[in-house]
């Protein structure tokens, strides 16, 4: 009797984790490109083909997303299949963190030549990228020591770092940014002031320059006001 018990909570715990597994993603959408605006970027969403406008180091409009965890993005010509349809060329696809949540879509061309890119999601929800916050997102492969006035914070490789404090509105933080290059000497990127305010939250992106010099860096600078925040929820009611 014992044996049967067991038997069925564990087929009970089963069907409960497939039934989880099955479940679409339902999320909240933002992107923005690296480098050319990308437009017309086509995906499904609840079995309807839907357009994305990405524009370069700017947000794009928010938008919902219910579909499969993993988003394959692509373009359709004006040649049919057997059955009708327009042709697609995959030209990128995304595995979201979870399948609730806001996330920003990060998208940078692959290729000079095809159409391709590769996108890294990052989450983006206004509870925990609060106005007032500094995000740096580190895209190069080392570390980078940044020194906000009097406190030092380590940037990891290909992550992500939130900063905020007590800063008085409107005033301007001193920062110094050092790369740190595996088997290199440290790199000296940025040296000057950040600007605060309780208005906005910022993103910094950072980039590896292309080239030979180990730990050469550029910076895009993304802000997000609360009005905007406000405008979205507007459209999405």
């Amino acid at each position: 009797m014992l044996i049967r018990h067991i038997l069925i909570l564990t087929l009970v715990a089963c069907a409960s984790a497939l039934s989880a597994q099955d479940k679409p993603a339902q999320v909240r959408l933002t992107a923005l490109s690296l480098n050319a605006r990308i437009l017309d970027l086509k995906y499904e969403s609840q079995g309807k083909v839907e357009s994305l406008h990405a524009y370069k180091n700017k947000r794009s409009k928010a938008f919902d997303y219910t579909g499969p965890r993993t988003i394959t993005f692509f373009r359709e010509s004006g040649t049919l299949d057997d059955d009708g349809n327009p042709v697609r060329t995959t030209v990128a696809t995304c595995k979201l963190p979870s399948k609730r949540g806001q996330f920003l879509l990060i998208l940078s061309k692959v290729d000079k030549g095809n159409e391709a890119y590769r996108i890294i999601p990052i989450a983006d929800d206004w509870d925990q990228f609060k106005p007032g916050t500094y995000r740096f997102l580190n895209l190069a492969p080392f570390d980078i020591a940044l020194k906000l006035e009097d406190k030092v914070h380590t940037i990891k490789e290909r992550n992500f770092t939130d900063v905020s404090g007590t800063f008085a509105d409107n005033s301007n933080q001193r920062a110094i940014m050092v790369s740190l290059p595996d088997g290199e000497d440290p790199v000296r990127v940025f040296e000057g002031y950040i600007y605060y305010t309780d208005e906005l939250r910022m993103l910094y992106i950072i980039i590896p320059k292309p080239g030979n010099r180990a730990g050469r860096v550029n910076f895009v600078a993304v802000p997000q006001s609360i009005s905007s925040r406000q405008n979205t929820s507007k459209e999405r009611k």
